[in-house]
């Protein structure tokens, strides 16, 4: 699900000099969607879990799990993500929240696989879903500019075995976990917006770009066999993208984005990218498909995957 209100670059006090101004890597963005006071970050989830069901075999009452992040959830106790069920009529789901920022869609394919492969569930959806900018960014900053919003949604069977290999590893580092952050205004006690610190030294900037492609590296290592069609990554800057491509030698021809149409959309950055694709004609059933993200806190993690 995408909001219908288009916002270009020029939009922006300054227009591009807000991203002229941000680190190198953060590049690639041209316009993205804003959602309206009526589009809650639930409610663009509902839509997109409805638009996947539609493109399934499957109905709301065959779904037995909801896995996912509604960012940001509107209640603490309990989660937005359980609303989901009554939404959609998925009267025999039970319902996981879970937050790894920016890598949930894929830490969610991976639970998700996981419990169908015990035989505990059979229909899983995955849903990922952002209100970024109206609650999340101060719109006097200017890293106001980069942010999207957006939902993406994916029902997973055991129809077949898709799953590779994934490797996730936390980098624990706490100048890299503070480097990005939000403060939960339930202790705070105020307003709480995302932020984006100074790098504490090139370290920190080292961990933050290429911790996440030395994941991705150790993954494509130990399945050197396995040979990758499409990459699809966390969309964080074009650049970032082309670095790790290269680090990882993967040509840029493999690459798969939506960076200058979406711009970052946190937590639905990957199933939208997936979503655009399919419908381009771009994606073949039995292609290999590398995802990986990293995220705030340091946590990242890479996943080989047969479409």
């Amino acid at each position: 699900y995408l909001p219908s209100t288009v916002v270009l670059n020029s939009e922006f006090v300054g227009g591009n000099a807000l991203f002229e101004s941000m680190d190198e890597y953060f590049s690639g963005y041209e316009e993205r969607r804003h959602a309206s006071a009526m589009e809650t970050a639930l409610m663009m989830a509902v839509e997109a879990a409805k638009d996947a069901l539609s493109n399934s075999k499957y109905t709301a009452l065959d779904i037995d799990l909801i896995i996912g992040i509604i960012q940001p959830s509107r209640n603490v106790y309990g989660d937005d993500l359980n609303l989901m069920q009554h939404e959609l009529g998925a009267w025999n789901a039970s319902v996981l929240p879970i937050n790894t920022a920016c890598s949930s869609f894929i830490t969610a394919l991976n639970m998700a696989d996981s419990l169908i492969s015990t035989g505990k569930n059979k229909v899983v959806l995955i849903v990922t879903s952002t209100d970024w900018v109206h609650t999340m960014l101060d719109t006097t900053k200017p890293n106001f500019a980069f942010a999207g919003d957006g939902a993406g949604a994916v029902i997973l069977d055991g129809s077949s075995e898709s799953f590779i290999d994934k490797y996730e590893l936390n980098n624990t580092k706490p100048e890299v976990f503070n480097a990005l952050v939000m403060k939960n205004a339930q202790f705070t006690q105020k307003k709480e917006f995302f932020t984006v610190r100074p790098p504490e030294g090139r370290t920190t900037v080292k961990d933050l770009i290429l911790f996440p492609m030395s994941i991705a590296k150790t993954l494509l290592d130990r399945n050197k066999k396995v040979e990758v069609d499409k990459v699809i990554m966390h969309q964080s800057g074009l650049k970032m993208m082309q670095v790790w491509a290269d680090k990882l030698e993967i040509p840029e021809e493999k690459i798969r984005h939506t960076i200058g149409l979406y711009a970052n959309m946190t937590v639905a950055n990957i199933p939208v990218t997936l979503d655009y694709w399919r419908k381009q004609g771009d994606l073949k059933r039995g292609e290999k498909i590398l995802f990986m993200a990293p995220s705030a806190g340091g946590y990242s993690i890479a996943m080989l995957w047969e479409y």
